[in-house]
């Protein structure tokens, strides 16, 4: 089933009215997925405000109810006859003899014993009860919560279970107090009643919601009323019942890698939830979560004149707890998805409004979310793009490191330790080290490292390697001695997020080490010096002139490329003129290329091979030939090209 607990992906949905159907379903119906709906029980309106004036003492069972049935629907965990039996409804105008009639023969089995408990109860108790176009289901709930003890949220747990739905599945927002809804209009009317909120006979525009600790009488809304509207605010928040966030919803939500303001009946039904002590701060804290408000696609009795923006903002004003919580937005809401309607002023479509005032632009997603003209939402449409993404399977990105230049297996091994010491082992990747050469490392050593590492005969052979290899990324690193293995573990760690083309190391961002190599390699010879540090500038020019990109040290011997790239490198990638044949091809496509410094240890002229005049100047001219020349042959399909696979000596 979809919604086992262990699964991998955990979704936490605020639903509340139709609006948030088609969601449950698609969520529900996911492999993969653990879901949570999470509802409140203000609902006082039909039935439910029966059953809620009877207890005295209990919230609306009507929206867990709904959603109950509409889950087990959708997962098939009970008899489609018992759910058509509890959401059936009794004859609008049955006295109470006749409903008794029907409801001690309707119903067997547990929900049969919770029916007649309620029965009991109301036969017990001499109080009236208006059984007109009453819910069974809602009066097997009522049953229920006598069962419990009156506990709420094990009510709920038990009618899931009465239905074949896993506990958890479907959550109260709070712990299960007793609470009211209010509210006052624009006009400072008092609507006293969850049920005035939500008619759809007239066409609220709220100004704010209270929950109190009971329910507001006829006499105390007049009075209220006449006093004006700020009086009665402070009246209602005196009134603020004690309630607190559902303990194991809070656990929901601190594990959700999803969490989604279903679109539905604002005011009425989905406000309330998030005005919720404490259930902020415990979504502000899940720093890792995306967070998906969904806007209504068509208006309704209680946002009439609102618009997609205004929903927004009054979303944010009542997760901040009307402003006594400084929660940043971002931590709250990550994405808020507004349906582009494309119809008339006149049309009943929510318009999108001043899209220009929300703050941060990266927030926003504005789409036709409508299935259809139906003026229902497309759930497809809306969550395909972002679990997609979530739970499409990841393995780490495979990095190849090609040592070369080494001269010796000591500076081999220098360079693995320094690679260690840096932290290669804590960066999300996974690393193989080539070098060249016939000497292979200690065992011993070898068989410490967190990494294979393998000896190669020569660049062929690893680019071979690479290609057989399946590997994403490429790291070129001159193991000479004069960079450091350390700036190996910087680089691969923005190769993570697999946005980058290239991560390119720059000695001239480290404006030391670069001046320092410069005295000690024309010391005695100024003149040369200056046309060598001058050359280099020209050749970064040239890259701003002909590519319109500044790349600081063209001559950098550590640098990270998409294999794709590496592989189709028309010189071998340790020519001298390498650095230009992959600039150049990275450049023409718009890659993206991340410099970062890198340090650097100057070494005499003598001792290691450095860039001649000669060198630079025909790497000049290898920039400009590759900007004219036409574009080359095409891109290989990738890196899982078939070539027979090198004879290497590994090490792990």
């Amino acid at each position: 089933m979809s919604t086992t607990r262990g699964a991998a992906l955990g979704v936490v949905l605020f639903s509340g009215g139709r609006g948030s159907g088609a969601l449950t379903r698609q969520l529900v119906r996911h492999t993969g997925l653990s879901l949570t709906v999470a509802i409140n029980g203000y609902d006082d309106g039909a039935s439910t405000g029966a059953v809620r004036r009877f207890l005295g003492d209990s919230l609306g069972p009507s929206d867990f109810r709904k959603n109950a049935s509409r889950l087990a629907t959708e997962l098939r965990t009970c008899s489609a006859s018992l759910i058509e039996v509890l959401d059936s409804r009794l004859p609008p105008g049955i006295g109470a003899e006749d409903a008794l009639g029907q409801l001690d023969t309707i119903i067997a089995g547990r929900a049969g014993e919770w029916l007649h408990l309620f029965l009991d109860a109301y036969r017990a108790s001499g109080k009236p009860f208006a059984f007109g176009d009453c819910s069974v289901g809602n009066l097997v709930f009522a049953g229920g919560y006598l069962r419990c003890g009156r506990n709420f949220n094990r009510t709920v747990d038990a009618y899931a279970a009465l239905l074949g739905l896993p506990t958890g599945l479907i959550e109260n927002v709070t712990d299960g107090g007793d609470a009211w809804l209010v509210a006052i209009d624009a006009d400072g009317r008092i609507l006293e009643r969850e049920a005035e909120i939500a008619g759809a006979r007239t066409h609220n525009r709220v100004r704010d919601i209270f929950l109190i600790d009971r329910p507001l009488e006829d006499d105390e809304a007049r009075r209220l009323e006449a006093a004006g509207a700020d009086t009665a605010a402070a009246e209602f928040a005196r009134r603020a019942p004690r309630i607190a966030l559902n303990s194991r919803l809070a656990e929901r939500i601190a594990s959700a890698g999803v969490i989604i303001y279903a679109p539905g009946t604002q005011h009425s039904s989905l406000f309330p939830s998030y005005l919720t002590p404490g259930l902020g701060d415990a979504v502000a804290t899940n720093l890792r979560a995306i967070k998906l408000l969904v806007t209504n696609i068509q208006t309704d009795a209680e946002i009439s004149g609102s618009t997609a923006v205004d929903l927004i903002d009054r979303a944010l004003h009542y997760l901040k707890l009307k402003g006594t919580r400084p929660l940043p937005a971002p931590c709250l809401i990550t994405h808020y998805l507004m349906n582009e309607p494309g119809r008339t002023e006149s049309s009943p479509y929510v318009p999108l409004g001043p899209v220009e005032t929300i703050e941060d632009p990266r927030l926003v997603r504005i789409g036709n979310y409508e299935d259809g003209v139906t003026g229902r939402h497309d759930a497809a449409r809306i969550l395909g793009p972002f679990l997609e993404a979530l739970l499409a399977p990841r393995r780490p990105y495979r990095v190849a490191v090609l040592l070369h230049d080494a001269g010796s297996l000591n500076k081999v091994t220098q360079t693995l330790l320094e690679m260690v010491r840096g932290g290669i082992d804590r960066i999300a990747v996974d690393l193989s080290v080539f070098y060249v050469g016939a000497e292979l490392l200690d065992p011993a050593f070898a068989a410490a490292l967190p990494f294979a590492v393998r000896t190669i005969p020569d660049e062929r052979a690893f680019r071979e390697s690479v290609r057989a290899g399946d590997f994403d990324y490429v790291l070129l690193f001159e193991s000479s001695g004069m960079y450091r293995g350390e700036d190996l573990v910087g680089l691969a760690s923005h190769l993570t997020v697999g946005r980058l083309d290239a991560v390119w190391g720059s000695r001239r961002l480290s404006v030391r080490d670069i001046h320092e190599s410069y005295r000690m390699r024309y010391r005695g010879n100024v003149l040369l010096g200056a046309v060598s540090y001058a050359g280099s500038h020209a050749l970064s020019l040239a890259y701003l002139m002909l590519y319109g990109r500044y790349i600081s040290d063209t001559l950098s011997a550590v640098r990270a490329i998409r294999a794709t790239d590496a592989l189709e490198a028309a010189v071998p990638l340790t020519h001298k003129r390498a650095n230009q044949h992959l600039l150049s091809a990275l450049l023409r496509r718009r890659a993206e290329i991340l410099e970062l410094p890198v340090s650097f240890y100057p070494i005499s002229p003598e001792r290691v091979k450095r860039t001649t005049p000669l060198e630079g100047l025909l790497s000049l001219v290898t920039i400009v030939w590759r900007r004219f020349a036409s574009a080359g042959r095409p891109r290989t399909t990738g890196v899982n090209a078939h070539l027979p696979q090198m004879n290497t000596d590994t090490h792990r």
